[in-house]
């Protein structure tokens, strides 16, 4: 896994960045049980969302809530904005007709703005989405996915 993630991050053109950073997530989720895999580029009006999947787990408070996920992957190098962030939640908007959380993974980061773009969404209307950035990435693939986003979602509500 990590010698993927090598792959896709100093992968130097750009649209083969991004197909590179999505194998890496596609390989790395293959490994992982318990997540079916439902679809690949989500199409809607709004836009398209990377990958969709459920969760058969239902031993965490995030997937008693939350059975289906949406997952974006970005492979940039520059931080992932606030403006970003907001199509990402109108994309769930556009495909939630079940109760789904967002998970955006990224080899950049998350500004200072769009942290709060992600608490807001949250707390005002309902959607839980949690930032993977390119430092989460090996503890990622260490501890898997399942553990990983359950942590990350215990410190986002510890936050609250």
């Amino acid at each position: 896994m990590n010698k993927l993630l090598k792959n896709a991050i100093e992968e130097p053109n750009g649209v083969n960045k991004g197909k590179k950073f999505e194998l890496f997530f596609e390989n790395f989720m293959a490994q992982q049980q318990g997540f079916v895999f439902l679809h690949r580029h989500c199409r809607s009006e709004v836009g398209e969302i990377d990958y969709f999947y459920r969760s058969e787990y239902r031993d965490h408070p995030l997937f008693e809530k939350y059975t289906y996920m949406f997952v974006e992957c970005k492979n940039w190098s520059e931080p992932i904005s606030s403006e970003k962030m907001d199509h990402f939640i109108r994309l769930m908007q556009a495909k939630t007709i079940l109760s789904c959380c967002g998970i955006y993974i990224t080899t950049s980061y998350f500004s200072p703005e769009t942290l709060t773009t992600m608490r807001d969404a949250r707390i005002k209307e309902g959607y839980m989405i949690i930032p993977i950035e390119n430092r989460d990435l090996p503890e990622m693939i260490e501890k898997g996915f399942k553990a990983f986003i359950q942590e990350k979602c215990d410190k986002i509500l510890a936050k609250a």
